[in-house]
């Protein structure tokens, strides 16, 4: 064993963002005897399983890496050793035959699975296999382990799958029945093994092609420890092994060590539950731990992929608490981009819909519903305005703001048919329609959607003088954010909307405000603008306004504003509708109490002391008001969406904007507590990236 001395530099070690699938373990128990390590009389405590199964994919999140969950099948407990399901080399993929017939179902249910999600086709071999369980990738070579389960003609099978040379190798020891158990593969050019596990020529090639391998002691061994895994610096090992542990980092790895012993129960460890699905795209290589994640197959095959969600399948939720499928609870930092203002589920909001829905829910407008007015009247008076053009999503709203400004323009102001123009932000986001998108600079949300609508004039958000320049005689409206959201949460400078407010009155032209996502308490106050005491012409509102059920959004205005529209030119079927109109009645009485701000303003006041504290310790800005923060993060460290998959597994729910900027807006029932622990889970993934 050759080792670097303690008293040089240790070797650099890169890493390799990967992709893996795992089968969590709720049906995990010993009923059978194919291994030494089982014992059906001793018995499994199934909750602790399954708790140290989800820490053990947090520490790959964490880490940076993607996780796919493969779902179990009751009848077979140890599909949780999800390593011995297949093997998946640059668009080669192999499932599973398996020795023993307690474990034969398996093989088809993976294959299932690969085949699913994209890594297809999926061969199988002739020959008794049992996936990354004795085939272990080291570069451009395959270890191959047999003598207990694969059999040795099955190597040759393989190899002709894979184009790839295999290697064989023989086991002796009953208890290391997998190669996966006696030999751990730590980079392209080194491994960690066990040498009594194998036979003597198995023994003498091993440390002629890997001369600097680290060699395990026996109680390494015996507690599965080489049963590893590694990203080519960070090695997911049990916690079990320590005098491991300090080879590995003596050798320049970094040990992640985790309990696992309640798995071991069924003979299996860290690599067991541990499938690497390599695919056909070239895995990401990091200079430093965080990077852009590698491309995986998508988990939602029939769904279009025009989100990139994070690894987090939501089941239930209840105030700022998200529950997934495997039943672990995550911190709602995002609030679903301020639509769950008051909380998942909230009861007084539940409440109202659950009665509506008993009474009616949709009658379209061709005709009234008991609704529709009160809600209308309670925000109209909630906002200052006279009246309310109620619609379903944001960008509706703010499309239906767009061809009431235009009309007004042509009708009130007297601009010539076909010449009204807009002035809008640099950074803007006010949807993804094709007219939002035609005024866009988001190059993500606008290119290949051509050709665009005309009519909007776009200058640098927070520059008054700009839009004075750009304002003429055929403008008939400014659309701002009042704080810009998607652009990461950018506060303008406080004499801006001000001066908005002032040229926009001494031009004849119209202020819209979208408030979607800043309006309705976010940011400690009923309205964004209210915090520089202007008042728009036109409100756009969304998000919140469906209290986190529905989607509601509105247009509200004077109405000398809203009064140029005349029945047939605009309409929405289910704008408006009765179950729509109870909810977002139910928001504005909530709002009209005042406590939803002032608690916004308050628990505002202390996130953002605690954040501020980050800045300088892998924190670069935070910007923001109230529940609402924008938080640069040093760029070394990794991007925004590197940063929330850090924090996902650490229970933490955030979204990354661009580069390498997140942003927070949680639910307004959040507490004083819970913003401490967030702070504190960003502490320390921006304290562990650099």
């Amino acid at each position: 064993m050759t080792l670097t001395s303690p008293a040089l530099a240790l070797p650099v070690r890169t890493s390799r963002l990967r992709t893996y699938a795992m089968t969590p373990p709720v049906h995990f128990t010993v009923a059978y005897t194919i291994n030494p390590w089982m014992d059906p009389s001793t018995p499994v405590d199934s909750d602790l399983a399954i708790a140290q199964w989800r820490r053990l994919r947090a520490a790959y999140q964490t880490l940076g890496h993607t996780v796919r969950v493969v779902d179990p099948h009751p009848d077979l407990p140890d599909m949780v050793y999800a390593a011995n399901g297949g093997l998946s080399i640059s668009g080669h993929t192999v499932a599973a035959r398996f020795a023993f017939p307690e474990r034969g179902p398996e093989g088809d249910l993976y294959a299932a699975w690969l085949e699913a999600n994209g890594l297809g086709p999926v061969h199988r071999t002739v020959g008794i296999q049992e996936g990354e369980g004795d085939f272990l990738v080291v570069g451009e070579r395959i270890l191959a382990g047999t003598g207990f389960r694969s059999h040795r003609d099955t190597h040759a099978e393989i190899a002709s799958i894979t184009g790839m040379p295999v290697v064989t190798l023989e086991l002796i020891d009953p208890r290391f029945y997998h190669l996966d158990t006696a030999l751990g593969v730590l980079d392209d050019e080194n491994i960690a093994y066990y040498p009594p596990a194998f036979s003597p020529a198995s023994q003498t090639l091993l440390a002629e092609l890997y001369p600097e391998a680290i060699v395990a002691t026996d109680s390494d061994a015996a507690v599965l420890g080489l049963n590893l895994v590694s990203d080519g610096r960070h090695v997911v090992m049990t916690d079990a092994a320590p005098r491991l542990a300090r080879s590995l980092r003596t050798a320049g790895y970094q040990p992640v060590e985790i309990d696992l012993s309640e798995l071991l129960k069924g003979g299996g460890g860290i690599k067991c539950c541990t499938l690497e699905l390599r695919g056909t795209d070239k895995e990401v290589v990091m200079s430093s731990p965080a990077t852009v994640p590698a491309a995986s197959p998508p988990a939602e095959p029939h769904v279009a992929q025009n989100y990139s969600p994070l690894p987090v399948t939501a089941a239930t939720a209840e105030g700022c608490w998200i529950t997934d499928v495997d039943g672990r609870r995550f911190l709602d930092c995002l609030g679903a981009y301020s639509a769950v203002n008051f909380g998942h589920r909230n009861p007084r909001i539940v409440a109202a819909a659950t009665a509506q829905l008993d009474r009616i829910t949709l009658t379209s407008r061709a005709f009234r519903s008991d609704r529709l007015e009160p809600f209308c009247a309670a925000l109209s008076a909630l906002c200052d305005k006279d009246m309310v053009l109620p619609m379903n999503t944001g960008a509706e709203a703010v499309e239906s703001a767009i061809k009431v400004a235009r009309k007004w323009g042509y009708d009130v102001k007297g601009v010539p048919a076909g010449q009204a123009k807009i002035v809008v932000a640099d950074g803007n986001f006010h949807g993804r329609t094709v007219t939002i998108v035609s005024f866009s600079d988001d190059p993500v949300a606008r290119d290949g959607f051509g050709p665009y609508t005309p009519g909007f004039v776009r200058v640098p958000y927070g520059d008054a003088t700009a839009i004075a320049s750009a304002v003429d005689e055929n403008t008939v409206a400014v659309l701002l954010e009042p704080i810009q959201g998607e652009a990461g949460i950018i506060v303008p400078p406080d004499d801006y909307l001000r001066r908005v407010r002032s040229l926009c009155t001494e031009h004849d032209v119209l202020m819209i405000a979208d408030e979607i996502q800043s309006g309705l308490g976010r940011t400690g106050t009923t309205l964004a603008v209210q915090h520089w005491d202007v008042e728009p012409d036109i409100y756009t509102l969304g998000k919140a306004l469906g209290g986190g059920i529905l989607p509601v959004s509105a247009v509200v205005a004077d109405r000398e504003v809203l009064g140029v529209l005349h029945p047939g030119e605009h309409g929405s079927t289910f704008g408006g509708n009765p179950l729509a109109a109870a909810v977002g009645h139910t928001v504005v009485d909530m709002l009209a109490e005042g406590t939803w701000q002032a608690r916004a303003a308050e628990l505002g006041d202390r996130l953002h002391t605690r954040l501020r504290d980050l800045i300088g310790h892998g924190v670069v800005a935070v910007r923001g008001l109230g529940l609402w923060a924008g938080i640069d993060v040093e760029p070394s460290l990794g991007s925004g969406k590197d940063i929330c998959v850090r924090l996902a597994g650490r229970g933490i729910l955030a979204k990354d904007t661009h580069g390498s900027t997140l942003r927070l807006a949680p639910p307004l029932v959040i507490t004083e507590a819970e913003i401490d622990w967030a702070v504190d889970q960003l502490a320390e993934v921006v304290g562990s990236a650099g």
